[in-house]
């Protein structure tokens, strides 16, 4: 019961803050262990303006690694996405660049690669549409954005299944924590073409994104965000079933619950050459920004 007391006065008093871990592990202890509960490094940081979420990794060495992620700004109350430079012996940041900065909120900068080519699809919703970006690796920028979709898209993730692209998300139209959403094309640039009986899938705890898609011994898994008890508050890896133009199944396999530094929320999950990260959310008490932002909504 005082747990429960303290997690609630954190809320009220605290403004939410999210950072980055990573679990020395691969996806396949986790898909394999039912009741996995990871020792997660956090990301060292001096930050104190903002925070990290969603990410995605981008590269691993030895010595570093590189992250995308939603980098938001409690003075901007919006984020951008960035790419973090991370050391593998400290977990502590190295480098920081910002890819992408527009008017309107990103977060959710999923990578989607082919033909030694590297995408990022991040997600936009409040503009009302989804772009795809071409990485430059050389240059570290984001180049020639394509329309995908005209649609309030919420954290989209793209797979290629026997020649055809298949584009999960929810959507601002709908339940964008409950209503998964598919739209499918032969090519990854589109058209896409939303299923006949979209939503296909309301499930508040299973149906919005938490990360990437991963095929582990020739079964497809799907990330995805538990907001049950409240908004990201934990994760469920679900196995696809069955997936093509005209059904889709996936049943809920692995709850992954959130770490006790950061307990009030993990939302993501993604997986590149034995390094897992995540992200946790805690409550810090800024009264100040609370405040702004109280106002703000008023007004």
């Amino acid at each position: 019961m005082q747990l429960f007391s303290t997690k609630n006065l954190e809320k009220k008093l605290g403004i939410f803050h999210w950072n980055i871990g990573f679990i020395e592990s691969s996806i396949d202890d986790i898909i394999n262990n039912i009741s996995f509960q990871p020792v997660i490094h956090w990301l060292k940081h001096p930050y104190h303006d903002r925070f990290f979420a969603d990410p995605f990794i981008l590269k691993v060495t030895d010595e570093k690694i590189e992250v995308l992620v939603e980098e938001f700004f409690y003075a901007k109350w919006k984020g951008e996405i960035s790419l973090l430079t991370i050391s593998r012996r400290d977990y502590r940041l190295i480098h920081r660049k910002t890819l992408l900065k527009l008017d309107t909120h990103l977060s959710f900068p999923f990578i989607y690669e082919e033909n030694d080519q590297t995408y990022i699809i991040p997600e936009n919703s409040q503009s009302g549409s989804l772009f795809i970006y071409t990485y430059n690796q050389k240059y570290q920028k984001l180049e020639f954005p394509q329309k995908l979709i005209q649609a309030p898209v919420v954290d989209p993730v793209v797979t290629k299944l026997n020649k055809t692209y298949f584009l999960l998300c929810t959507s601002l139209n709908f339940d964008q924590d409950a209503d998964l959403l598919i739209y499918y094309s032969d090519n990854l640039f589109g058209p896409y073409i939303p299923f006949f009986d979209n939503p296909v899938k309301q499930d508040i705890t299973s149906a919005r994104s938490g990360g990437g898609l991963y095929i582990y011994n020739d079964h497809l898994y799907r990330c995805t965000q538990n907001s049950f008890k409240s908004y990201g508050a934990s994760l469920y890896i679900c196995q696809i079933k069955s997936i093509d133009k005209n059904k889709f199944k996936e049943e809920k396999s692995i709850n992954i619950l959130p770490d006790t530094q950061y307990r009030h929320g993990l939302h993501t999950l993604n997986y590149k050459e034995n390094i897992c990260v995540v992200d946790g959310l805690k409550y810090i008490f800024k009264p100040l920004v609370k405040i702004k932002r109280k106002l703000s909504v008023i007004k």
